[in-house]
């Protein structure tokens, strides 16, 4: 974010605020209140949570204004770097026993002219069968469904997982007190988190739901968009399951998404490399 901005959001954001503070007159211990509950979330090891829950849809709905190809959704408090590289045929890691009704996702990656985007990488994660995420809830091993994984030359993956839960967000913390407060509800619609890289075009961050989930309708972070909805298909044919290997019935998710080009790169000078600012001078022709 270039400086000139930042200053601009930082003093409309200093006057919003104090107008809303003499608005509602809140007094010094108010104010102590809620900065101590800010703190706590973060002691709390709840990260974000507490403002992603309120603002970050506002946020990615901003950032879709003018945007091509699949809407942006919200990350949420539990990405983690680093996820493993798999292989085909792809599954994320999970534990031998790991609950869960079994979950092939699969789909195309495309540019906007219907192109295939050739070896894009898929960063995906997810909460498992009690709603925990790996490398932030303790007693999940690390990386637990969670992995990195690439389509073919035509744009087409297929991964295998677990179909996910709605899950709560924590709620003994104090982003669950102030839901509580508020006499909210603390459930998220059951979803897969997915990151979408390649070098010529824009990065995606996604959110899959599914059609006819619970709390679709009232999600506790508002972040359920038409276009980030799919239907869950229950598969049980006898050749379905030999044609990958299972041995009980499964479910089906298919989901394409197209990504934005990336914009070209800035004009450069002679050399191939950016052009040089002009030297800045004094009142009489020097250098400052």
């Amino acid at each position: 974010m270039p400086e000139d901005r930042i200053r601009t959001v930082l003093e409309d954001l200093e006057r919003v605020l104090l107008r809303f503070m003499r608005h509602h007159g809140i007094s010094h211990q108010e104010y102590r209140r809620a900065t101590g509950l800010l703190l706590a979330s973060i002691r709390a090891g709840e990260g974000s949570l507490l403002l992603d829950i309120f603002l970050e849809a506002q946020a990615a709905d901003t950032g879709n204004l003018g945007r091509t190809g699949s809407p942006e959704a919200i990350e949420g408090p539990f990405y983690v770097p680093g996820a493993p590289q798999l292989s085909p045929p792809h599954i994320l890691p999970q534990r031998p026993d790991e609950a869960g009704d079994i979950l092939v996702f699969r789909g195309r990656v495309t540019g906007p002219e219907g192109e295939p985007v050739a070896g894009v990488e898929l960063d995906m994660w997810q909460a498992d069968a009690a709603g925990l995420y790996s490398n932030v809830h303790p007693g999940v091993p690390d990386w637990n469904l969670r992995g990195c994984f690439r389509a073919d030359a035509a744009g087409w993956f297929e991964v295998r997982t677990i179909v996910p839960p709605p899950y709560e967000i924590p709620k003994g913390g104090p982003a669950g007190r102030v839901l509580a407060a508020m006499e909210r509800h603390v459930f998220r619609p059951a979803h897969l988190h997915l990151k979408l890289r390649h070098p010529a075009y824009e990065a995606l961050t996604s959110q899959l739901y599914f059609r006819d989930g619970l709390y679709l309708e009232s999600d506790v972070a508002h972040a359920v968009r038409p276009d980030c909805i799919a239907s869950l298909v229950r598969r049980e044919g006898r050749a379905q399951l030999l044609a990958r290997g299972l041995d009980r019935p499964f479910f089906e998710v298919r989901h394409d998404f197209v990504l934005a080009p990336r914009p070209p790169a800035p004009p450069v000078a002679g050399g191939g490399r950016l052009a040089a600012p002009p030297a800045r001078t004094g009142p009489e022709g020097r250098r400052p």
